[in-house]
This record gives C-alpha cells, sequence and structure tokens, in this order.
C-alpha cells in the first residue's frame, strides 16, 4: 500500500498528537514527555520545555505536522530563533552591504585600508537580487531578483567570498567604531553638560541640570549589543523604504483611483487640494522613510505610509500625515552646507571624537563665534549635528517615557460631515489602511501604559519585519511549518511546508520527493538519510527526485529520543517546567517513569495494530531498554516467565514414559515406584541448581528458561535409565551385588556428565551473556545431577532392591507376595549381562521384532541392512556438508519476538523495509593535540561514512573537524553572538596561559580526505567535508600560508588543524568552543562546573570543565542503514572496522548495537570450529582415559598396557569420528532447515557432541571389553547392544520428549534456534550412535581391540544362542 496519501497522513499525524500528550502519573506528579525526551529546547539558554521534544520523522515534510508545535513553542522558535538569529544579523549586515560594499554606496568610499580591494565586491549579488533583467543575463530566473532574498544570501555566503569578507569585516569594525564612539559621545557630553550644570552663572544651569541625569541613564544602557540593536533598526528603517517603495507606488495609485473622486468633491474639483494621482520611485522611498519617524500610533499601531490625514490620524485629505510610526524621528536634518544628514555618529564631527584628548582637539562648539550650548543654536548652530544624530535621538529615546499601546484600530476616513462621503472613505481606510500589526503578545496590547519610546520604536519595527513584504510572518502563531527560513534545499525564506489536504496522492508523492530534514532544516543536524525513516518505496531512496518522483510509499519510521534517568532528574528541576520544578527527584523514581512511559507510549502507538478493520495505517512500536525496560526486555520477561505450562507437560510426559518403560507385569520386578523417585530427584536437582545459579549472580532468561528444563532433565532422566537398568539386570539382592553393579555404572555415568560438563564449559567462550549464562546455569546442574545420580538416588535403589528381596509389590509396597513367587522372580532374574525380554513386552518387542533381526542377526536382513545404514550414513553426511555452505548467520529481532507480539511485526518491518541501527565512533586518549591524528581522526570518520551500510553525515558533525574549523577564518560563530562583544570564533579568543589565540591552521590535504560541497546551480543538500580547494580559501589564510590560488602548485586542497598547543591549551580552546557553539564529542565533563543559566533555576550552559588530557572523545550520532539481512549487517562491520578498529595509526572503536550484538558474528565461523574442536578433543581425551582406566583396573583382564592403550585409542578415535560426523550433519541439516549460524544455535551443535559421546562411549566400551571369547566384530556388537538398546533407546526418547515440547511455544526464536537444531541433534546423534556406530563395529576384527575379560556366567552370543562361561 501506500502510505502518502491525505487520509493516511492524517491518520498518522492524529496518532503522533495522540502519543505527544501521554503522561504518567508517579507519587502525585505527572510527568510529560517535555519530561522525559532527549531535548525540548531551541537550542539557546533558558529555552527547555519551550520547545518540542527533537524526533526524526518523515511528517515533517507536510505543513499538517505543525500540531507539535503549541503557544510556548512557536513564541520560542519567534522570539529566540527567528528574529535573534535568523533576522536581525541579516538585516543589520544587509545595510552594510548595501552602503559600504557596493560601488554606489553611500559610505562606499569609507572602507578602511585593509579592504579597500573589495569595494564594489557585492555589486553582482546586488544586481542578482535587485534587477531582473541582470538575473536573466546570469542565469537566473527574473523572479530571482527578489531583495528579500538577500537577507537568506547573508548567511550563505562562505567565508571567503569577497563580500562576505567585506560585510562581516565591515561590520565588526563599524560596530567597534561606533560602540566606542558613543560612549566618546555621551562621555563629552556629560562632561560640558556637568559644566553648565555647575556654573551658578550659566543662564541655562536648570536646563543642564534637568538634561544631566538623562543623559547619564542613557550613557549606562550604551553597549556593543545595544549599539548593534540600535543600527538594525536603524538598516529596517532604510530597508523599509527600499523594499516598500515599489508596493507603495502601486497601492498609492491604486487608492486614489478610487478615493480622488472623492477628495475634489470634497474641495469643489480643485485638484490642488487634493494629492496626486501617483508618486514617483523617490516620492515613495521618501513616504516610507516619513511613516517610520512619524509618532507611534496606539490608534493603529501598522498606520498607514500615505500622507493623507491630520497629526491626530483623523481627517482624511485634510493633513499630510502619515498614521502611525516608530516614534523616533531618525531622519537628521538638512545642513545648510553639506544637505541632509542623518548618518549615526555623525555627533562625531561636533565633539571631533577622533582627536579627544589630544593636543589637536578642536570640536565644533569651540569654533569662533561658538560655544557648548544645546540650549541656544545661537551660541551653538552645529549642536543639530547631536540633536539629530540617529544614534542620539535612539538612546534618549531610551529614557524616554510615553504612554502608548499597541492598537488594530480602524483608520479613519474623511470627516466633511458628509455622511455618505465620510462612510465611504472610512470603508476604504477601515479595509486597506488599517493593517492589524499587534497580536497578544505585544506588550501592553489594548490598554495604554508607561513605557520608553524605544520600547515601543523597537516593537514597531519588530512589527514591521513581520509584516509585509518583509518576513510576512505572524507572533505566535506560525512555526517552522508555515514559515520557511530557505536554509534547506527546495524550501524559501518565507515559504512553507507542503500542505496534503485536500491534494491528490501524485501531487503528495511529487512534493515529498524532496530532501527530507529536521524542523531547522539542515542547520543542526544536515539533510536526513531517507533510508532511515522512509522504506518500501518506489523508486528506491536515493533514488527519487522530482525528476523522478516517488510513486510509492509503504513504510515510515518515526524516532523519538528519550533520556536516561539521571538527565530526568536533572531536567525536572528546570524552572520552566510546567507545574513547576520538582526537586527530589530520585534516580530510581525517573526509571520507574521512564519505565511507565515507554510502556504506555508503545501501547497507546501500537493501539489496534492486529485489527485490520481499525484505518488503514498498521502502527507498531519498539522501545530500547537504555535507562529502563523497552521493548525487549519486557517481552522477554514475559516469554521466560511463560516456560511454565510447556515444562509440566514435558515433564509429565517424561514421568509417563519412564513409568510405560519400567513397568513389568512381574510386580516384584516392576520398578514404577523407583522410577517415580528418580525422576523426581532429578527434577529436584535441576531446580536446586537453577537456584543456586540464581543466587551465584546469574539472571534467569529466556535460554535458561526454555531450553535447559528441556535438555537437562532429560539428560539426568537418561543417566537414572542406566542406574535403574543395571540394578535390573542383576542376579541377586545381596549388598555385595548391589555395590558391585554401582561400581559398573558409576564410571561411565561420571564420565558422560564430566563429558557434557566439559561441553557445557566450551560454551563459555562466547561473550553473549545469554549464551555463557545458559552454560554456567547447565553446569551447575550437570554437577547437581551427578550428585544426585551417583550420590543420592542409589540409596533409593537399593531400598527397591530390598523391597524386591522381601517379596514386595512395586508401589503398592505394603503388600507382600508368597515367598515362592519372590524367589521364582529372584531365580529369574535376568544376568548383569543380557536384559530379559519376556517379562518387559515393549522392550521384547522392539528388539527382538526390529533391532536385533536388522542390526545383530546374521542374514539377508542385517546385510541389506548394514548397506542401508552405510548408504544412509554417507549420504547424511554428504547432504549435510552442502547444507553447511548454504547456511547464513544471524539472529535479529525478528527471530527473537514472537509473532503474536505488535513488536515482532515492528522487527519484520524493520528488517524488510528500514533496516538500521544507531552506531558511534569512539577515540581513547590519543594525541589530540597532532595535526597527523586529528586528520587521521577525520578520515577515519570519512570513510567510514562512505561505506556501503553507512548513513551520509557531513564532516562538521565530527567535534574535531567542527572544533577545527572553528579556530579558523571558516568560523560562522561570530554571525550570531549572544554578547556582541565577545566575539565566539577561535581566532578571536585568547589562551590566557601564553597569551596566543585559540587559532588553528591550514595544512594541504595529503589524506584526500572529503572538500566541502560548494554552492552549484543546483542545492547542494549537504557540505561534505570541511578541507577546500585552495581558490575556496580565505584569501587571508593564504597571505599567512604564503600562497596564492595562481600559485598554490601541487597543493591544491586544504584541511584546518591546530597544531603547538599544549593539552591545558586544548582544555581552555574546547571549553571555550562548548559555551559559544554547543559543540559535543562526548566529553568527559567535570562534575559540578557548569554554570547556572541566569535566565532559568535548574538549566546550565555548557560551560564545563573537560578532563584534560582528554581519555575519551565520540563521534556524533551516526546509524547503520540498509542492513536487511545478518550478511548485510556483518558486512557493515567488517567494511567499517577495516577503517576503524583495525587502524595501527590511531586507534578508535566503533560501538552501537550492530556492533554489540552483531559483532560475534564476524568470528562466529572461528568460534564454530573452536567449540567443536575443543569438545572433540574433550571427548576424546575423556574417552581415552575412560576406557583406558576402566580396562586397566579390570581384576581378571590379561591385556598388556600397550594393547589396552592401543584399544583405548582406537576407542576414543571411534567415538571422536562419531562426534565430527555428528556434528557436521546436525550443522548441515539445521541450515537447510534454515537455522541461521548463532551462538545459541553452535550451543545446540555442541551439544550434539555431547549426545553423541553418550551414546558412543557406552557402545564402543562395551562392544571393547565383550568377553574374550566372543571373537568376531558382530558377535561383540551383539553382546553390547543387548544390553544397551533400552536404555539407549529410552535415553533418546526422554531428551526427544523435552525437545519436542519446544514446538509447542510462541516464541519463534526457541523453534527456530533450539527446537529445530536439537530435534535433528536427537535423531541424528541415535541413528549414528545405536545403528552406524554398530554397523562400522560390525567391521572391524582388530586383534587389539578385544579387550575384554574370561567368562565366568553365561553370555549371550550375537543370536542370543547358547551361553559363554565368564
Amino acid at each position: 500500500g501506500n502510505l502518502f496519501t491525505a487520509e493516511s497522513l492524517d491518520e498518522i499525524a492524529d496518532r503522533m498528537m495522540e502519543v505527544d500528550q501521554i503522561a504518567v502519573t508517579y507519587k502525585g506528579n505527572t510527568f510529560t514527555m517535555k519530561d522525559v525526551c532527549a531535548r525540548s529546547d531551541a537550542g539557546q539558554s533558558g529555552t527547555t520545555y519551550e520547545y518540542p521534544c527533537v524526533r526524526l520523522t518523515p511528517m515533517d515534510l507536510f505543513e499538517e505536522t505543525r500540531w507539535s508545535f503549541d503557544e510556548s513553542d512557536r513564541l520560542t522558535w519567534y522570539n529566540d530563533l527567528i528574529h535573534p538569529i535568523l533576522a536581525r544579523p541579516r538585516i543589520a549586515r544587509f545595510g552594510i552591504l548595501k552602503n559600504f560594499c557596493t560601488s554606489g554606496g553611500a559610505n562606499a568610499n569609507d572602507l578602511p585600508d585593509i579592504l579597500k580591494s573589495f569595494k564594489g565586491s557585492c555589486d553582482h549579488d546586488l544586481l542578482l537580487r535587485t534587477n531582473g533583467t541582470y538575473a536573466l543575463e546570469n542565469g537566473k530566473p527574473a523572479d530571482y531578483a527578489n531583495p528579500t532574498s538577500l537577507l537568506s544570501d547573508i548567511g550563505d555566503f562562505e567565508n571567503n567570498y569577497p563580500c562576505k569578507i567585506c560585510v562581516d569585516n565591515m561590520y565588526d569594525g563599524l560596530m567597534a567604531k561606533m560602540t566606542k564612539g558613543t560612549v566618546g559621545m555621551f562621555q563629552l557630553l556629560m562632561f560640558e553638560l556637568n559644566k553648565i550644570a555647575s556654573d551658578p552663572a550659566h543662564a541655562n544651569e536648570q536646563d543642564a541640570q534637568m538634561m544631566l541625569p538623562q543623559v547619564q541613564k542613557a550613557f549606562a544602557m550604551v553597549k556593543q549589543a545595544s549599539v548593534e540593536e540600535f543600527w538594525t533598526y536603524f538598516v529596517t528603517r532604510s530597508l523599509y523604504a527600499e523594499l516598500g517603495a515599489v508596493d507603495y507606488m502601486n497601492g498609492y495609485a491604486f487608492l486614489m483611483a478610487s478615493l480622488l473622486p472623492a477628495c475634489l468633491a470634497i474641495f469643489g474639483g480643485d485638484a490642488s487640494q487634493c494629492p496626486p494621482a501617483t508618486v514617483t520611485l523617490q516620492e515613495a522611498r521618501d513616504a516610507l522613510l516619513r511613516h517610520a519617524d512619524h509618532s507611534f500610533s496606539a490608534v493603529n499601531t501598522g498606520g498607514s505610509p500615505f500622507p493623507l490625514w491630520l497629526e491626530d490620524a483623523t481627517g482624511m485629505f485634510f493633513g499630510s500625515e502619515p498614521v502611525g510610526g516608530s516614534g523616533i524621528d531618525m531622519n537628521g536634518f538638512v545642513h545648510p552646507l553639506f544637505g541632509r544628514l542623518n548618518s549615526p555618529l555623525m555627533s562625531s564631527r561636533y565633539f571631533d571624537l577622533e582627536k579627544a584628548g589630544t593636543a589637536e582637539w578642536a570640536p565644533l562648539y569651540g569654533a569662533p563665534n561658538s560655544t557648548f550650548n544645546p540650549f541656544d543654536l545661537t551660541q551653538d548652530p552645529s549642536w543639530p549635528l547631536v540633536q539629530f544624530d540617529p544614534i542620539y535621538v535612539w538612546f534618549m529615546a531610551s529614557v524616554t517615557e510615553v504612554s502608548a499601546s499597541c492598537n488594530n484600530g480602524k483608520v479613519g476616513g474623511t470627516i466633511t460631515g458628509n455622511t455618505e462621503l465620510d462612510q465611504k472613505t472610512g470603508a476604504v481606510a477601515a479595509t486597506r489602511m488599517s493593517p492589524e500589526w499587534c497580536t497578544q503578545y505585544n506588550e501592553p496590547t489594548g490598554t495604554d501604559e508607561i513605557r520608553t519610546q524605544t520600547h515601543f520604536a523597537k516593537m514597531w519595527y519588530d512589527l514591521l519585519i513581520d509584516s509585509e513584504p518583509f518576513l510576512g510572518i505572524n507572533q505566535g502563531e506560525d512555526d517552522p511549518y508555515s514559515f520557511t527560513t530557505g536554509q534547506g534545499c527546495d524550501y524559501e525564506l518565507t515559504g512553507s511546508r507542503y500542505s496534503y489536504t485536500g491534494q491528490s496522492t501524485d501531487d503528495i508523492l511529487y512534493s515529498a520527493s524532496r530532501d527530507l530534514y529536521y524542523i531547522d532544516e539542515g542547520v543542526s543536524i544536515g539533510a536526513l538519510d531517507t533510508s532511515l525513516l522512509i522504506g518500501d518505496v518506489e523508486p528506491p531512496n536515493g533514488e527519487y527526485n522530482f525528476d523522478n518522483p516517488l510513486k510509492r510509499v509503504g513504510a515510515i519510521q518515526n524516532l523519538y529520543f528519550l533520556n536516561i534517568p539521571s538527565k530526568i532528574v536533572d531536567r525536572v528541576k528546570n524552572c520552566n517546567r510546567p507545574g513547576g520544578p520538582i526537586e527530589d527527584l530520585t534516580e530510581e523514581d525517573a526509571k520507574e517513569i521512564l519505565r511507565q512511559f515507554k510502556l504506555k507510549f508503545e501501547d497507546d502507538w501500537s493501539r489496534d495494530w492486529d485489527d485490520e478493520d481499525s484505518g488503514n495505517v498498521q502502527f507498531v512500536a519498539f522501545a530500547d531498554d537504555t535507562g529502563a525496560e523497552g521493548t525487549t526486555q519486557r517481552v522477554l520477561n514475559e516469554v521466560t516467565l511463560s516456560s511454565g505450562q510447556l515444562m509440566g507437560i514435558s515433564i509429565f510426559i517424561i514421568f509417563f514414559f519412564s513409568v510405560v518403560f519400567l513397568f513389568s507385569f512381574d510386580v516384584i520386578q516392576s520398578k514404577v515406584l523407583v522410577t517415580i523417585v528418580g525422576v523426581s530427584l532429578v527434577i529436584i536437582a535441576f531446580f536446586g541448581a537453577l537456584g543456586t545459579a540464581i543466587l551465584s549472580g546469574i539472571k534467569l532468561n529466556v535460554g535458561i528458561s526454555w531450553t535447559l528444563p528441556f535438555i537437562i532433565i532429560g539428560l539426568g532422566v537418561d543417566d537414572m535409565y542406566i542406574v535403574l537398568l543395571a540394578l535390573k539386570g542383576n542376579r541377586s539382592y545381596t549388598r555385595s551385588d548391589f555395590i558391585a553393579t554401582m561400581k559398573h555404572v558409576v564410571v561411565p555415568v561420571s564420565m558422560t556428565s564430566m563429558v557434557n560438563f566439559c561441553m557445557f564449559s566450551v560454551m563459555n567462550i562466547s561473550d553473549i551473556p545469554g549464551v555463557y549464562t545458559i552454560a554456567r546455569t547447565a553446569m551447575i546442574a550437570v554437577a547437581f545431577l551427578w550428585a544426585t545420580i551417583i550420590l543420592c538416588f542409589p540409596a533409593y535403589c537399593y531400598l527397591d532392591t530390598k523391597r524386591q528381596e522381601a517379596g514386595r509389590v512395586d508401589v503398592l509396597f505394603c503388600i507382600k507376595k508368597r515367598q515362592d513367587v519372590a524367589d521364582a522372580s529372584k531365580n529369574d532374574a535376568p544376568t548383569n549381562e543380557s536384559l530379559p525380554t519376556d517379562s518387559d513386552p515393549v522392550t521384547g518387542f522392539l528388539y527382538d521384532k526390529f533391532y536385533k533381526p536388522l542390526i545383530i542377526r546374521e542374514g539377508l536382513p542385517r546385510t541389506v541392512t548394514h548397506v542401508l545404514v552405510g548408504i544412509a550414513t554417507l549420504t547424511l553426511l554428504g547432504v549435510s556438508i552442502w547444507g553447511a555452505t548454504q547456511g547464513e548467520v544471524g539472529l535479529g529481532l525478528e527471530d527473537f519476538f514472537p509473532y503474536n507480539y505488535q513488536a515482532g511485526q515492528w522487527a519484520r518491518y524493520r528488517t524488510e523495509y528500514l533496516a538500521s541501527w544507531p552506531m558511534t565512533m569512539n577515540w581513547g586518549a590519543v594525541n589530540y593535540t597532532n595535526p597527523d591524528t586529528q586528520m587521521r581522526m577525520i578520515w577515519q570518520f570519512e570513510n567510514v561514512v562512505s561505506t556501503e551500510h553507512i548513513a551520509e553525515v557531513d564532516t562538521n558533525q565530527l567535534w574535531i573537524a567542527d572544533f577545527a574549523v572553528w579556530t579558523t577564518r571558516q568560523c560562522t560563530d561570530n554571525f550570531y553572538k549572544r554578547d556582541p562583544a565577545q566575539p565566539e570564533c577561535g581566532s578571536d579568543i585568547i589562551y590566557p596561559g601564553d597569551g596566543t589565540m585559540c587559532e588553528g591552521t591550514w595544512m594541504p590535504n595529503t589524506l584526500g580526505l572529503r572538500e566541502k560541497v560548494f554552492n552549484t546551480e543546483s542545492c547542494q543538500p549537504r557540505e561534505g567535508g570541511v578541507c577546500r580547494p585552495t581558490n575556496q580559501m580565505h584569501p587571508f589564510d593564504l597571505m599567512i600560508l604564503g600562497q596564492t590560488v595562481e600559485g598554490a602548485g601541487e597543493v591544491l586542497s586544504w584541511c584546518p588543524v591546530f597544531q603547538g598547543w599544549s593539552d591545558d591549551k586544548l582544555k581552555f580552546c574546547v571549553e571555550k568552543w562548548r559555551d559559544f557553539t554547543g559543540g559535543g564529542g562526548g566529553l568527559i565533563l567535570e562534575d559540578d562546573t557548569a554554570t547556572e543559566s541566569p535566565k532559568c533555576k535548574g538549566e546550565f550552559l555548557k560551560d564545563d570543565e573537560i578532563i584534560s588530557p582528554i581519555p575519551l572523545s565520540k563521534g556524533p550520532s551516526m546509524f547503520a542503514i540498509k542492513l536487511f539481512s545478518h550478511q548485510d549487517t556483518v558486512d557493515m562491520i567488517e567494511q567499517t572496522r577495516a577503517f576503524c578498529d583495525d587502524d595501527e595509526q590511531v586507534h578508535c572503536v566503533l560501538s552501537g548495537i550492530p556492533y554489540d550484538y552483531w559483532e560475534q558474528y564476524t568470528t562466529i565461523y572461528g568460534t564454530l570450529y573452536e567449540t567443536s574442536g575443543v569438545a572433540i578433543a574433550i571427548g576424546f581425551v575423556v574417552a581415552v582415559l575412560f576406557l583406558f582406566v576402566k580396562i586397566y583396573l579390570e581384576p581378571l583382564h590379561n591385556h598388556s598396557v600397550h594393547q589396552i592403550l592401543a584399544g583405548s585409542l582406537a576407542g576414543g578415535f571411534i567415538i571422536a569420528i562419531t562426534c565430527l560426523i555428528s556434528v557436521i550433519t546436525v550443522i548441515g541439516l539445521s541450515s537447510l532447515a534454515e537455522v541461521n549460524l548463532t551462538a545459541f544455535s553452535v550451543m545446540s551443535y555442541v551439544l550434539s557432541i555431547g549426545f553423541a559421546v553418550e551414546y558412543s562411549v557406552h557402545v564402543t566400551h562395551r562392544w571393547l571389553t565383550a568377553p574374550s571369547e566372543l571373537e568376531s566384530a558382530k558377535d561383540r556388537v551383539g553382546y553390547s547392544m543387548s544390553f544397551l538398546f533400552l536404555p539407549t533407546f529410552m535415553s533418546f526418547i526422554s531428551s526427544t520428549i523435552g525437545v519436542v515440547c519446544l514446538a509447542f511455544t510462541d516464541f519463534e526464536f526457541n523453534r527456530v534456534f533450539f527446537f529445530r537444531p536439537l530435534l535433528i541433534v536427537m535423531f541424528v546423534t541415535y541413528f549414528y550412535g545405536c545403528y552406524s556406530l554398530p554397523v562400522l563395529l560390525s567391521t572391524l576384527n582388530a586383534r587389539f581391540l578385544r579387550l575384554g575379560q574370561q567368562s565366568r556366567v553365561g553370555v549371550s552370543d550375537s543370536d542370543g544362542k547358547g551361553d559363554h562361561e565368564l
């Protein structure tokens, strides 16, 4: 299906709105998304809780997602981002561009010597944006000529662009000069005023005394920040005239066309009494300037620039005034010699500021016939240079109070008394001349209050900036969705994001075929890789665009980022928190809040996920386990604790099976009761071992819960069978015979237990907790089972022997049969060399009617069966070898989660369409001050990013690269400064240790690092690298490097570095960089060293002290993508590690879910070979030792040590071969059964060795030690299997029962990675151990393999005919 339809997008937006309102109540407090999300600020101090939580979503393509901004968020965006960071720095520099850096600028000749060569450097850019013909001539469309877009250009210029160099350097110099000049002007003014105010004889003493305090107050407000603020509004005034003149002319002509007849009617047709029908461009500009300088209006603050009214804004056509204005007149005055003067600090001529304090100082008021007296122009005719100096006017207005308010009243029409005429003109004025600029956020609104003139002037200019033809933005209403800044490709300044409401599906898909950004249009993290958030697309990600638009979007993903508990504790202390700060929240409280929030989020988001009738969109969710329990941990907890029912069924079946096979119609020989006791003891031992494991610190997990009960209990019951069947074959009930029988079974049971213990020990090679905790628990369980079977169970067996001796009935042991029956039972008891078949109908039937004719007894059936077994063995082995080459590796969440969980559906969608995981790069205590190290880190980062499965990330996101750029002239952080008097780039900051600057340099790009992507004809959504070609270097940097563009020679590219720094200097400069830019790097910080924000208690600046020398740093947030298979993930790990972990020059470490979890699969084959090899070797060694010691210690043997050793080695080799072909077959068949190679399946494969040893050791041992009279190999096989058939068959059945139960779990993971391979293990090892191995042994007649004793009791040969004496 396609999600990008209006209906489906509405459904997604509704669900997003719903989860955005999630609240959790805990201990009387309510916690919302903004309490737990990773960030809820605008990147500016004091804005926490006043901006939407950070999250990434394709829904940011659409304007309808603006619901995510509430009123507080919109105000933060407007007040803390749009005006101070976007608008004001650009407007201020626009004035520099136009007046200083263009050839025709009013101050073009005032450039300092260092910038003289940049005169006219902005001519081209100004013409492109103001002259449509010029734009066309230069390959741009005519509508490219939009003066407002210059504001966007100013922020986008490269620092090395000549226009940018001119603008920025001139701006910084001018602001410093204006600040110094304003301070000097006010100081001299206060000095001169004080002389008059302290002179009783002066005629204007009192005037001076009244004026001096005001001047002093104004002087106290002079800071560079306030001077820059003045300049911004002063430029806004001129921009108003420049940008609004054409609209004014058009609007004026349109209005006059309808109003002029009314004016003529008023004045009896006297056209001279009416305004002209049209105005010139200059007249329009003058009118707009006059409007800006006019008095502030509390009637209609926006007012009207048309000069038609009386001063009180009434009487259209009876006056020549506009309505409203800033209230501060910065128009200057007309000088008799120099014409109109209105430049800031024109008062410097009056005070001769440049020479003040020197012998050459000559202020104008010191000239002949002139004296300082601002109150008498006859004495001081030059005073207007100060009086009308815009900067003086501005600062004096800042201490002059007025009573007014912001209002949207209607501008009035004529007041002729002619009702019809007055109503007509009033209607026109009300509809066409009454702009509604004011919002509820302008203070004061509606009711007049006392504020300074500057307060109302700034209000008016800000509203002007918000209006057309400027930004066209509405405070408190607009947001990043309804107002775009043009910083992202395909977005324009003052535009909006696409609205899908009412649009066709094709239009929606076409519009969505653009670059995807976070809400800041890529300012913070650049364009997002669509593979991360959009899946099941046609065309594929990376191939669609406006020329090849989307045709379908089948899946999308939203990423929400949550905090860790310790950060939540800090967050809720913030003063901005709705409901008030919480000071006493503990980290444990925060963990529980986070857990509940994750659970509620997941439940709400995935509601009705399995209801096909619930909308068009299926919603599924996943929460990681960082900080608190998430989806995986919760699901695994539920699954882990849900194994009880199947475990109980398995135990019941084992009970039932054991009873059936050990039941006898001879109620004396029957062993039902002791079997029940034995199985019960095995179960008790297992759970005792489980409890011991838990007490030792091993946590119960899904592997332990769903595998060990079904495997370990079976292994314990197997050993119980060996004991019981050995005792069942005993001829007598004497204590000595009981002891002899137990001696006979202790060694093989101990040996198999040892092998099993070793098998599980081998699994500790794995570093996966889920594997080694299973192995360690199993080791404890094997030890407990051994102790139970060898030390505890025999006591019950001895009691049962005494029951038999006493002739008591099995189970109903209080009932005693006649003694002769007991004696008969005793006399009929079988030897311990051959088990009966007459009293055990099930066993007798299986052995006598099936196994013995086909495997043991001479004849055609045996021959055919042996051939078929051989063929089957070779076929199985061949197919398995081929199957092993077809297997895949890996286990993903889609394998882990049950199908009936919504998280399981999420995992499958993620794997199929949106296969991505977060990751990061880490560096330790490398030599960060070494330029080679810095460039190597960048090289590593860029090469990792360039690999197939890593989402694109610009190099400037890497902290060391961003910091290096910050130390150079390419730093952009001085564009907007928190404190205008404090530059924020490294080259401006003095390191107090030696007085040097935090200034870097450039080195030749010897490593082939990426270069920055520069503006081309088409927009580039990403910046690429940080290195630069020579022709894009800052000319001042080239000058320092002794290079020129033409003479760069072989050096074609340069990279930013810093060199010759001490660790202390690096610490100082990095701390400044973090403070000014918010830069990260994951550096380790000193506790409690950050400064609390002056704006908000509970919020801290990023001025923490870092630990130095730097012990650890991290790369930016990165994502591994397109991991559609486990092999893709393994490939990604191997590709990226080649540039990071394997780099011997600068070592770095890659981390994240794919590395922490899938890393095992890069070495999984090695793990398989190692564990299998070690396990087989252990099996071989244990078998050889067991065989040698067991045979050597037999009291009646007459074999040499060499023969025993040779036979034991041969037996061990046979056992090892059986293990080898078993494990190969299990691996191959499991691969064909679609069991991927994982640590869990490796565990199953290693268990096959244990089961193979279990069978092969008993068979081989009994075959080797068969009575010496049985010379043929086939007779010795018959001797062995006549005893072993029943216990091996029962072991196979009991173990298989437990495994089969796993098939009925809802947990697909268990079915695939335990049930399938273990079931194969059961059948393969039983077949090889009890069929293939006996067939093989039947062919081995070597003398040294006959290690049995002399006969003394009757034994059966392979046909069961005749007795032999041992």
